[in-house]
């Protein structure tokens, strides 16, 4: 999975940044299709006492969207990834389960 950063008053260190690579491993099995590698761009802010993640993630022709805030900046990153997992095997669900019909024994 790629995953490019935007850092709002936040920066990652190359250390940080890594582990977070694999973090996004496990999303990025879920949602990469024989087209190519699946892309999710991160958007931290610090504000106050804060941190708060965005991740967002194109993915057949949906937007998911894992927002999560918590004063640790990780912990807010770890959420909003819990987040998209979710979604992402929910519209994963919708999307085989429509391409499903049922046999005909007749």
């Amino acid at each position: 999975m790629k995953v490019t950063y935007t850092g709002r008053h936040v920066d990652l260190a190359p250390a940080q940044a890594k582990n977070l690579e694999l973090e996004f491993g496990k999303v990025g099995k879920l949602l990469d299709n024989g087209k190519g590698e699946a892309q999710a761009h991160v958007i931290l802010s610090h504000e106050r006492h804060l941190n708060h993640a965005e991740i967002t993630v194109p993915y057949h022709n949906h937007e998911l969207i894992g927002q999560a805030s918590d004063v640790d900046l990780f912990t807010a990153i770890h959420a909003a990834v819990g987040k998209l997992e979710a979604q992402a095997i929910r519209v994963k669900e919708r999307w085989r389960d429509g391409q499903r019909s049922p046999a005909n024994n007749e």
